[in-house]
Order: structure tokens, then C-alpha cells, then sequence
């Protein structure tokens, strides 16, 4: 998964943008990883529960019984299922981009450029398709934006209101993280911009 150990510790021989579409390869694998860990634990912790019983299982629908019974664990699983799926096509089409030097200004420059427009086109036609499909078919949320809303407003609500000291923790380190990616992507930013000025 975390691979171009070569080219990140040659990062002087990469062109800017090369350096930019290696961190999010390696930004999406992260996430991609950490998104589909949480899935299985989430969807694991959740059968357990359906399994033990106690809940009332009398529901107009077994959407509506989830929901009811289940919501966190469900909207936990569904989201997070769904966010890996599109970090791990951003992952694919950066892999691809470097790993085939597609990026790189050579003899080949052109077909280079057509062949990396085709990846980006190929790939970001499906993650749209899919992303449109989803969001037409989330039945209780407009759109996986309102869904991530949602999701956030009942973690802080688990962390802070029912006084959960691991899920307060979570939400501190998810947020310390959040930090640090800011950072290094506006060091990389202000790079970019000294490298224009000299």
C-alpha cells in the first residue's frame, strides 16, 4: 500500500506536481487504510449486537430497524465504506500518474499527457457516476456531505455530551491530524510559491 519509498526519498528529482500527486497518493492510502479498518470493526461490533438481540426488532423495515436500533454503528459502517471506496480510486489514479512516469516532461511529453488525461477522465468519470448514485440513494441524507455533518455532530455528541474519555481522545488526535495535514500542505503550498519567485 505505501509504496515509492524511492521516489519520496528522491523528492528533488520530482517536479512540483509530481511531489504534490505523491502526497495525495500517499494522503488517500492513509485514509483509504484507516477508513476500511474502521469498517470492519464497526460492521463486526454492530452483527455482534443484531446476534445478542436486545433491541426491538419490530420495524416497518430493516432500514428503519437499523437506524433505530443501530444508528451509530450504521452510519459509522455505510460512511466510512463509502469514503474508503473513493480514497482508494483518488489512490489508484495517482499510483497510476507516477508509477508510469506520466507526469514527466520527456521526449514522450505528448502521449504522456494523453495517456495521464485518460487516467484522470477514466477515473474521475466513475468516482462522479459514483458519487451521484449515492448520494441518490441515501434516503435519509441529501448528499454524503450532510451525511459526514451528521456523523461528525453525533460523534462530538458521544465524546462530549455522553462523556466517552476514549471518544473525547479520538476526536482530539482525529483533530490533531487534521492539523498537521493543513500544515504540510500549506508548507508545500508556500514551497511551491518561493520555487515561482526564484
Amino acid at each position: 500500500m505505501f509504496i515509492f519509498k524511492t521516489k519520496a526519498n528522491n523528492g528533488e528529482e520530482l517536479s512540483t506536481l509530481e511531489r504534490r500527486v505523491l502526497g495525495f497518493y500517499h494522503f488517500n492510502s492513509l485514509l483509504a487504510f484507516l477508513l476500511s479498518l474502521n469498517t470492519i470493526a464497526s460492521a463486526t461490533i454492530a452483527h455482534t449486537a443484531v446476534l445478542h438481540g436486545r433491541f426491538n426488532k419490530m420495524a416497518e423495515t430493516a432500514y428503519m430497524m437499523m437506524r433505530r436500533e443501530f444508528e451509530y454503528e450504521f452510519l459509522s459502517v455505510r460512511w466510512s465504506f463509502l469514503c474508503s471506496l473513493f480514497c482508494f480510486l483518488g489512490m489508484i489514479a495517482s499510483r497510476l500518474l507516477i508509477e508510469f512516469d506520466l507526469l514527466k516532461k520527456d521526449g514522450d511529453s505528448k502521449n504522456k499527457k494523453e495517456i495521464a488525461l485518460l487516467v484522470v477522465c477514466s477515473l474521475g468519470a466513475l468516482a462522479t457516476h459514483l458519487l451521484s448514485y449515492v448520494n441518490q440513494n441515501l434516503w435519509c441524507w441529501q448528499s454524503l456531505i450532510g451525511m459526514t455533518i451528521y456523523l461528525g455532530k453525533m460523534i462530538v455528541t458521544r465524546a462530549f455530551v455522553e462523556a466517552r474519555p476514549l471518544q473525547i481522545v479520538s476526536v482530539g488526535l482525529t483533530a490533531a491530524s487534521a492539523f498537521y495535514v493543513a500544515k504540510i500542505g500549506l508548507r508545500e503550498m508556500k514551497g511551491k510559491a518561493e520555487d515561482v519567485a526564484s
